[in-house]
């Protein structure tokens, strides 16, 4: 397969996120990893060479290692599964197949419990030794709880997910100054329109 074209650094600006606490920030920018259209503020779903752009940025792998395509198309799988489970959090229905489904890259990546130094161990490199780093932070934070803090934003052209700080678990954006200040002005606008 031939070597995929190493991509810039996407530009995103305005994305204006608070990071989540500690090794959260991790699986937090990997679920809103997303792409903009140019000139656009609407988020759009990440390529192939986002991803592998985002891997290197993150030094989940070396910088002269290339994933293949199949490789980062399963990543991209991974990330819309745990995409899936924020959206439980946020009252969409549970499907069972979810936790089938990162029950195996958990496995494909060689995610195991260690118990002569407690803790979980990644037992790949690469791709999937990457996603399996990022599970089991997940798999750690729905442990502990910290994991039912995120959200997706709420705006529909936004694809950003966020750590809920709020005391009562109701905050809707991933930015009060970019999503829910624009989001706020658009409701006051069609509640004053003519005609309504």
């Amino acid at each position: 397969m031939p070597t995929m074209e190493r991509l810039p650094q996407p530009v995103h600006e305005g994305d204006e996120v608070s990071p989540a606490p500690g090794d959260l920030e991790l699986v937090r920018s990997f679920v809103s990893l997303h792409d903009h259209g140019p000139g656009s503020t609407g988020s759009l779903e990440p390529t192939l060479g986002t991803m592998m752009w985002w891997l290197h940025s993150q030094d989940l792998i070396p910088a002269d290692v290339e994933p293949t395509g199949s490789e980062l198309a399963w990543v991209m799988e991974v990330r819309a599964a745990l995409v899936a489970k924020v959206r439980e959090n946020m009252g969409t229905p549970p499907d069972p197949a979810l936790g089938e489904r990162l029950n195996q890259a958990a496995d494909d990546a060689g995610l195991r419990p260690r118990f002569d130094e407690p803790g979980l161990e990644v037992t790949t490199d690469g791709a999937r030794g990457a996603v399996g780093k990022i599970l089991g932070i997940t798999f750690l934070a729905e442990l502990d709880g910290s994991w039912h803090r995120f959200r997706m934003c709420a705006d529909p052209t936004c694809h950003t997910a966020f750590y809920d700080r709020s005391k009562n678990h109701s905050a809707k954006w991933c930015s009060m100054s970019s999503c829910g200040n624009r989001n706020k002005v658009r409701m006051f606008r069609e509640r004053h329109s003519p005609g309504s």
